[in-house]
């Protein structure tokens, strides 16, 4: 009787199977789930991070978490945009607001609006809150409040944040209003488990714009990472669970260019991490119309596995 039941027991083990990254999507019926990629545009549903017997196909690919409470962001926080910008560096985390209407999905239309003149992209490492986390200790962050990673595209209006007193409206130092526009947050393609990254350093991000290469570095390079982040904006404060933080991008924003190059109509914008995917978002400006992003398994299969 013991022999057979840990039989069954080893079995039972040896036939679960746990994955460390998931997609949110929609199937053809318009219904919304979670799953494990398995490529050619299938994905097996998940039980947290428990892959399930049971595949269904991706029809439409959304952002791995749902609207968050919150959507923050860290500005200045690698060394090669301090530089750029010509700005002194943060003593701790500089921390900003986007509007929860910035969130949006891979493949969505970032849509400029006709005021916003000089329009930018920043390709980022995001973090998601498991829980509600408040006055946690940096040695205790990762465990006790990331649920994962994922790509951020934290979209800026350059035209609020710099007062030239010609072609930019306000008053300049608008740094929330500046990024929170709809569409502005678009995240993605996956998630990827903290169980599986830790403290979210080692990964290649990169920032292509109609595929030229304008973003290469590191999440090890970050001069606040993640559990300083954590510990830094849970003082006193609660972060409810959900919330997504934008960790702060690299060099080679269109701002920083000689000449600057900001997003034009048409443009697209593919924000890569290793391990995640890439998150891929075209561009339309002053009420031009652009069609969503496709999502074939050909796509799916670039975005997801390539």
């Amino acid at each position: 009787m013991m022999m057979g039941s840990l039989t069954l027991l080893l079995a039972a083990s040896a036939a679960a199977r746990t994955t460390d990254r998931i997609i949110r999507f929609k199937d053809a019926d318009g219904a919304i789930h979670t799953g494990a990629y398995e490529g050619r545009g299938v994905a097996s549903l998940v039980d947290g991070w428990e892959v399930l017997d049971q595949k269904v196909e991706v029809a439409e690919l959304l952002a791995p978490v749902e609207r968050p409470p919150y959507v923050l962001g860290i500005g200045l926080n690698y060394w090669g945009h301090i530089n750029s910008t010509n700005m002194s560096a943060p003593k701790t985390p500089q921390v900003f607001f986007k509007g929860s209407n910035s969130y949006a999905h891979p493949g969505d239309v970032v849509e400029i609006p006709a005021f916003s003149t000089r329009p930018d992209y920043e390709g980022e490492l995001g973090f998601v809150f498991k829980a509600d986390c408040k006055d946690v200790a940096e040695a205790d962050a990762v465990e006790r409040c990331v649920l994962g990673y994922t790509a951020c595209d934290d979209v800026s209006a350059r035209c609020y944040q710099i007062d030239d007193g010609e072609s930019c409206p306000g008053n300049g130092g608008q740094w929330s209003f500046s990024k929170s526009l709809d569409t502005h947050a678009p995240l993605g393609p996956s998630l990827l488990s903290a169980a599986a990254l830790g403290d979210g350093g080692g990964l290649r991000l990169t920032t292509r714009v109609n595929g030229e290469l304008r973003q290469n570095t590191s999440t090890s390079d970050l001069i606040f990472g993640v559990p300083k982040i954590v510990a830094f904006i849970t003082q006193g404060t609660t972060i409810p669970e959900g919330t997504v933080v934008c960790t702060g991008t690299p060099d080679g924003v269109g701002v920083t260019m000689h000449p600057p190059a900001f997003l034009q109509d048409g443009d697209v914008v593919e924000v890569a991490l290793s391990k995640i995917g890439t998150l891929r978002n075209p561009v339309a400006r002053g009420g031009a119309k652009r069609e969503r992003g496709p999502t074939t398994p050909d796509e799916l299969d670039a975005i997801l596995l390539g």
